[in-house]
């Protein structure tokens, strides 16, 4: 299981290398940046692995940079396609942590995948609604599909 994370954190660090996101910024941070994490960005994910405690002590930025190093990890390492943005996703998040807080034992790869998933954006070659099922249960199945339908007629 840890030969697992660390892979999964060199593979987060690889591409977030690649990515540009640990490029050094010379421009200063405004004071709501400042009030993130305030820790490097591979130790940011390292926890992130583990579960999401750390997420509501992160910026705005650092909170989209970590969504977009996790859907890069899903294209490159499992050829999987997540279309909508990471704004999108960092909402989703808020929204999960504090409707449910038991969530915020998951991790980050984990967490991206439920709501990528819910949302009918995990594009891996399955069928959206066995992909569904599959993860999510009968019950939240269910109740998924009750929230889509309602949000389809708003």
């Amino acid at each position: 299981m840890k030969k697992h994370i660390g892979i999964i954190v060199l593979a987060v660090l690889a591409v977030g290398l690649c990515l540009g996101f640990l490029s050094i910024k010379t421009e200063k941070k405004s004071s709501m940046e400042k009030q993130g994490a305030g820790m490097a960005f591979g130790d940011m994910m390292n926890q992130l692995s583990q579960n999401m405690s750390l997420w509501n002590r992160m910026s705005p930025d650092e909170k989209k940079q970590s969504v977009d190093a996790v859907v890069a990890v899903y294209k490159n390492r499992d050829n999987i396609a997540i279309l909508n943005s990471a704004d999108f996703y960092v909402t989703k998040i808020n929204e999960t942590l504090v409707n449910n807080a038991s969530v915020a034992n998951l991790d980050i790869m984990t967490m991206l995948r439920i709501l990528a998933v819910m949302e009918y954006d995990y594009y891996n070659g399955q069928n959206k609604d066995e992909l569904a099922l599959k993860i999510l249960g009968e019950k939240a199945f269910a109740e998924n599909q009750t929230r889509r339908q309602a949000n389809a007629q708003i």
